[in-house]
């Protein structure tokens, strides 16, 4: 995700492109958009009710 949605992007900017990374594989957007703050924090609380 964060190839797609780097760091310095913001999350309006990373949404946009995560949502057609989304739809491309076949994944709902939250659950990118999950996994980018996952990646960025590392913080687990971010999975929360998402299987990944």
């Amino acid at each position: 995700m964060l190839k797609v949605a780097p760091a310095y992007l913001s999350d309006i900017e990373a949404a946009d492109a995560l949502v057609l990374l989304c739809e491309e594989i076949g994944e709902a957007s939250e659950k990118g958009r999950s996994a980018r703050c996952y990646a960025l924090t590392g913080d687990r609380r971010a999975l929360a009710g998402t299987v990944l």
